[in-house]
């Protein structure tokens, strides 16, 4: 019986729900066929990053360990012909031959291919898009920082920013210089309902945040223990802090320049989640290095029951065709809950703005981290 290679590439909430899923559910159904599922990914740690604003503000609120978690132990009860992790970086794929070639100068065969690569921020503190050790090592320099600075920089009015600007302004408040630069007109600029972010400016203005819009921090550089900040205005700002929190980019170096749309994310039908490139089968796209996602978790719980049906049938050999059920159906919608500190926050659900309280119950209180274990173990 030959084998058939099933190469994962990605190792965050895409990647370990579609390798738990092919174990547990998808591969155990489909008889007389042998399966081996090979993921890859720079970490052997799931980094819960929905939880990063408060690890990395509040540690004492909210310890990495418990946002970053192995998860190779997840799998043990897996045989080597059936599962293997491999810690490296994917570096380039070859469609003729099948192959991904990997930083470690090794290389892996597919016959199905995952791409799950998800986003990478300008710096290590968001992600383990570089590997654990760098995202530990940012951390830890900015745990030994943060007591002692008085002057503090967050650059990015994302939710990634605002929830990090609301943080700092929980546990320091007016006692240190602490500005936010949103680089754009206003917080929460994607969403289509502006009176979110207006909401939120005004609830870190009462911390005692400051909020600069319109103006982007366009380069940096540590100088004599401080940041030394070169803003789209001209104008040099030097802080005892920086924190960035933009340049969230899909991890797609290693594509075919022809998958890639004009973002650098990788071409998804929107409903299937297979590769969108003519003449390419057996590869898919799921999570936010996809064309279908707004780089938002949602885009990856939400497509859960998509990306498995299509690994079903086609991994059991049915003709790939259009199909109604379990197809993705993006919400289009406003979907975003943003805590500003731990007992409030700003939200929105389906376009509907949600009240302070709710999303204080949903996120602010612990960020979510009670579904760090669901995630790593596969069942979120």
């Amino acid at each position: 019986m030959s084998e058939h290679q099933i190469v994962v590439i990605g190792a965050s909430f895409a990647g370990l729900t579609v390798s738990h899923n092919l174990l547990k559910d998808i591969i155990p159904a489909i008889p007389k066929q042998k399966f081996k599922v090979v993921q890859v990914a720079p970490s052997d740690q799931f980094y819960f990053k929905i939880a990063a604003p408060r690890v990395l503000i509040n540690p004492q609120s909210l310890p990495l360990e418990k946002a970053l978690i192995d998860f190779k132990k997840t799998f043990s009860g897996y045989s080597a012909e059936q599962y293997q992790f491999i810690k490296a970086s994917a570096t380039s794929i070859d469609p003729a031959t099948k192959t991904v070639k990997l930083s470690n100068e090794s290389s892996v065969k597919y016959d199905s291919l995952v791409i799950c690569s998800g986003t990478y921020f300008d710096n290590d503190l968001w992600s383990t898009a570089r590997g654990e050790e760098p995202l530990k090592a940012a951390i830890k320099d900015l745990h030994e920082k943060l007591p002692k600075a008085e002057t503090i920089v967050i650059g990015g009015g994302g939710a990634a920013g605002t929830e990090t600007a609301g943080e700092l302004g929980d546990l320091y408040g007016s006692k240190k210089d602490i500005t936010l630069y949103s680089g754009t007109s206003q917080l929460l600029n994607n969403l289509n309902n502006k009176a979110v972010g207006k909401d939120a400016e005004q609830r870190l203005l009462k911390q005692g945040i400051k909020v600069q819009h319109n103006i982007q921090i366009t380069s940096h550089r540590s100088e004599g223990g401080k940041e030394v900040l070169q803003l789209s205005n001209g104008e040099t700002k030097t802080v005892d802090v920086y924190i960035g929190a933009v340049g969230d980019r899909p991890s797609t170096s290693f594509v075919p320049k022809e998958w890639l749309d004009d973002k650098n994310r990788v071409l998804t039908d929107p409903q299937t989640l297979r590769l969108s490139v003519d003449g390419v089968r057996g590869v898919y796209v799921y999570g936010t290095a996809a064309s279908y996602s707004n780089g938002s978790i949602a885009d990856v719980m939400f497509a859960k029951k998509a990306i498995l049906e299509t690994l079903k049938n086609d991994l059991a050999g049915n003709e790939p065709a259009p199909r109604t059920k379990n197809v993705y159906k993006k919400i289009t919608s406003d979907m975003q809950f943003v805590p500003v500190g731990s007992t409030q926050g700003v939200g929105i659900a389906f376009g509907w703005k949600v009240p302070s309280f709710m999303v204080k119950m949903a996120k602010s209180k612990d960020f979510m981290i009670g579904n760090a274990s669901k995630v790593v173990a596969g069942n979120s």
